[in-house]
């Protein structure tokens, strides 16, 4: 991507544009005057909740049009939701490894990311337009962060941990928090639960509890899948608790995901408190280590990606750099042509 470069903008999951569109029309805003970028909207778009619901082939026709318009560049989910995996089965996924491009979104989105992940195309797992990009106008640090990944092919890049985050936006609703974060705070820092030197991957993951939609269905990975890749998961702002995060991770030791991992990668957890985010990173550590043994495989917590902002933009398929001595994520190759 580059500045003049034409974006679409999707809705595969819940209609946010719709619902609050002075939001939307914010993240517009920051992708046309901040970016440079051109914005398109698909037909649904803007479309209400209820037509979305009932007919998710129509969102999975926005998604193939996109893909297959040779003047668009990128592609922006305008926000998550909870059910874009019953899209899935409607897209021409074929059509879509021929004309591969810069697709990004979060949460309920890692179900199209993982989706074409899979078969070979490099996905971003980054700030949607009404959760992230409508909040980033005037934060040249979180606007440098886009442009480093999306528009500059570089031969590596490091991460850096943010100095401050927020969980969450304030009431839409209400005209006054439009672009707006809720109260800041000072950043935990990354920290490293496991791990002995560094390790080489390939980045693979998203939100814990849209995978746990895909697991048994034809759109997840086979058991092989797993061996040299650094899984990313964080969690959603339904706080799902450690006890229920324990069960997630036993799902995936049981299939024989964690025998070649390369590391695990965990987002900074939104809603949770001190205490929680203990039991969280305990109750990792127990599945992980303890249960299926991998105490060797490196483990970093309190990343930011997921559900608190800002967010890091992740590239699956590329790889990556994971040193727990840091701590400390090094992407090693560029992630766009």
């Amino acid at each position: 991507m580059r500045k003049g470069s034409r974006v679409a903008v999707i809705s595969p999951s819940w209609g946010g544009p719709h619902a609050f569109p002075k939001v939307y029309e914010r993240g517009k805003q920051v992708l046309q005057d901040e970016l440079g970028l051109e914005v398109v909207e698909m037909p649904h778009t803007r479309s209400p909740q209820y037509y979305l619901r009932w007919y998710p082939h129509a969102r999975a026709a926005d998604i193939d049009q996109a893909f297959m318009d040779p003047d668009i560049d990128g592609i922006i989910a305008s926000i998550g939701g909870d059910d874009s995996v019953r899209a899935l089965p409607f897209l021409n996924t074929d059509a879509l490894m021929k004309n591969p491009k810069v697709l990004m979104g979060f949460s309920d989105t890692t179900t199209l990311l993982t989706h074409l992940s899979l078969r070979g195309m490099i996905t971003f797992y980054g700030p949607s337009v009404m959760a992230g990009i409508s909040q980033m106008g005037g934060r040249p640090r979180e606007l440098q962060h886009l442009r480093d990944i999306l528009f500059r092919p570089r031969p590596q890049y490091d991460y850096r941990p943010s100095p401050s985050y927020s969980e969450g936006y304030p009431d839409w609703s209400d005209d006054a928090s439009i672009g707006k974060v809720n109260r800041r705070k000072r950043s935990p820092r990354w920290k490293a639960l496991r791990g002995d030197g560094p390790v080489t991957g390939e980045l693979f993951g998203g939100c814990i509890e849209v995978l746990e939609m895909m697991k048994g269905t034809r759109f997840w990975p086979p058991n092989s899948f797993w061996d040299g890749k650094v899984l990313f998961l964080e969690t959603s702002e339904r706080v799902p608790t450690p006890s229920a995060v324990t069960l997630m991770l036993r799902n995936y030791g049981i299939m024989g995901a964690f025998d070649g991992m390369s590391a695990l990668l965990l987002g900074r957890p939104r809603g949770y408190t001190a205490e929680q985010r203990a039991r969280f990173e305990k109750a990792v550590l127990s599945v992980v280590s303890e249960e299926f043994g991998r105490g060797d495989m490196p483990i970093v917590a309190n990343m930011d990606f997921g559900h608190t902002d800002p967010q890091m933009v992740l590239p699956l398929g590329a790889r990556v750099r994971v040193d727990p001595d840091g701590p400390g994520l090094r992407l090693l190759e560029p992630a766009v042509e």
